[in-house]
């Protein structure tokens, strides 16, 4: 337990060592210029950044998926990200599981917007972890660490994460074959969908929230409605 709540903290630090050393910051290039040739040793390179990436909640997924596109063929490459996806997902999951029920209370405090989120979780967990995915309004890492520590069953939280991040999952990959054309169509269109999906994200995080500040409004006396004293 000491060892893995020490893990994250290390790796800012060497993350962090790296971001100085680069110069420029990390960025697509900064990765593809460490990146080996051999098509194997570099699919195994950016799965074990998507592993460092689990574990640090700031570094952006977003900049291995679009790396993944511009190094392989776009089926290959969708292919590496979405295990890349397994990856990042799981290694939080389970870190979450094994801190239990502390590690929840924790979350909270630091990020309230869980608390009024998770009301649906006690039916319908498969619902929730898409959900929270499609409306990307917390960390992606946060969000598996808190399932993991409320015993979420690991397939259902995998299969609805995996599902709610397909879509954005297959924007930035195609995003990143044609990134060294910014004029194409094909480029200029997964901008555009990855733009719309980051929208469509925030504004349904927006009608949810204000659906269910609605809800917990108390209702209307009746001599309000009314504009009456009650009837005895």
């Amino acid at each position: 337990m000491t060892l893995l709540k020490a893990a994250p903290i290390l790796v800012c630090v060497l993350l962090l060592i790296w971001f100085l050393a680069a110069g420029d910051g990390i960025s697509v290039d900064t990765i593809l210029s460490y990146t080996p040739r051999n098509p194997v040793l570099a699919a195994l390179l950016l799965l074990a950044l998507y592993g460092v990436k689990s574990l640090t909640i700031v570094f952006p997924i977003l900049l291995l998926q679009v790396a993944a596109g511009h190094l392989f063929p776009t089926g290959v490459a969708l292919v590496v990200n979405l295990l890349g996806l397994v990856v990042d997902l799981t290694i939080p999951f389970w870190i979450g599981r094994a801190s239990g029920s502390g590690l929840i209370q924790k979350l909270t405090k630091r990020f309230p917007k869980l608390e009024g989120l998770l009301g649906i979780q006690q039916n319908n967990t498969f619902f929730l972890s898409f959900f929270l995915r499609v409306i990307n309004c917390l960390p992606g890492d946060v969000i598996s660490m808190y399932l993991g520590a409320t015993g979420t069953p690991y397939l259902t939280f995998l299969a609805g994460q995996m599902l709610g991040s397909l879509p954005s999952t297959i924007c930035a990959t195609v995003l990143g074959s044609s990134i060294s054309d910014p004029l194409s169509p094909k480029f200029i269109l997964a901008l555009l969908l990855t733009i719309l999906i980051a929208v469509s994200s925030s504004l349904f995080y927006y009608l949810y929230k204000k659906k269910t500040k609605k809800k917990s409004e108390p209702p209307m006396p009746s001599s309000d409605r009314d504009g009456g004293p009650p009837v005895s």
